[in-house]
């Protein structure tokens, strides 16, 4: 199995499989972008040496399925694993029409945090308020054309009815952001005071700072997105242990094998029977009837990042 490189991933998730099962369960942690370029490599020599896939939507919409390397999970998966009533919603959250890639987890993502000893947080209640000409130039943002979560909020702004892509030029050109492309340090510059407020940060940079009491805020503004993060489950085409794929696959959708993973990975289950870890903040919990951008949509996934990259291109310059 290959997933992210996140060391309680790599440490408890096959600890916990081997106790339930007895089997060994070989974890390769790595980047979608390493590992689709090792599985390139592979199958161009006729090997095929993993057997399921959890990753982030990119690599799995634009080069997993792309390439045709998994396979539909209908066949895989139990029927009690695709009842529509053991998923939040009602619905098995396929991401694409083969039914080949499986949401497992979904969180709502950081959308903007502020430094409290310079920002009062009641300050800003929408996006737009970003646009007070007081923030030109004290705005971080991680860089949108860099790889990661940062161009879903082009796409989201995009996208929202009252922003468009006129907001995405107020933003991300006249207000001249600083771009960063590190999360964790621009967390802590952040805190030190070296911006008042930065956007793009990463989940676990945030949630760590914020439990180590340094003087940032999370801000929950009008526009909001979930995303699966590295959450989306697939079985390869081509397995070379085909049962043990079939079971390890029917564990992570199971309430046991899912519980297993969100809580290594830290984040919140698709499943309606398990619940979010209880040291997560609740703003983190995708609420019920509640709209939010999807920055994980199929139609995204494959076309809308693509036009979000070209405008922001269009407006700040390529990389």
């Amino acid at each position: 199995m290959s997933g992210p490189p996140t060391d309680t991933v790599r440490q408890k998730l096959p600890q916990a499989f081997q106790q339930t099962y007895g089997m060994k369960l070989d974890y390769i942690g790595t980047s979608g972008k390493d590992n689709a370029a090792r599985l390139q490599s592979e199958r161009q020599a006729g090997i095929y040496s993993q057997d399921v896939f959890v990753g982030g939507a990119d690599t799995m919409a634009n080069t997993y399925h792309a390439q045709n390397w998994i396979a539909p999970l209908t066949g895989i998966l139990t029927p009690a694993e695709l009842e529509t009533q053991a998923w939040r919603g009602g619905t098995v959250p396929f991401v694409d029409a083969d039914k080949s890639i499986l949401s497992i987890s979904r969180y709502v993502t950081v959308p903007i945090v502020v430094n409290t000893d310079q920002v009062d947080p009641k300050e800003i209640t929408t996006w737009k308020d970003l646009l007070d000409p007081k923030w030109k130039g004290k705005i971080a943002t991680i860089d949108p054309r860099s790889p990661g979560g940062a161009i879903y909020n082009v796409g989201m702004f995009q996208a929202a009815p009252g922003y468009g892509d006129d907001f995405v030029k107020r933003l991300y050109k006249d207000q001249k952001p600083v771009l960063i492309t590190d999360s964790r340090q621009g967390t802590d510059d952040l805190a030190k005071g070296k911006y008042p407020i930065a956007l793009g940060l990463g989940q676990l940079d945030v949630d760590t700072a914020v439990d180590d009491g340094l003087p940032i805020q999370v801000v929950m503004p009008d526009l909001l997105q979930t995303t699966s993060g590295f959450g989306f489950l697939a079985v390869s085409d081509k397995p070379p242990h085909p049962n043990a794929a079939k079971l390890l696959a029917q564990w992570l959708a199971c309430p046991d094998g899912n519980k297993a993973w969100n809580d290594a990975y830290g984040s919140i289950s698709t499943r309606a029977d398990v619940e979010p870890p209880s040291d997560l903040p609740d703003w983190q919990v995708p609420q019920d009837g509640k709209d939010y951008f999807d920055a994980n949509s199929w139609e995204f996934l494959t076309k809308g990042v693509k036009d979000a990259t070209d405008l922001i291109k269009s407006l700040i310059g390529s990389n």
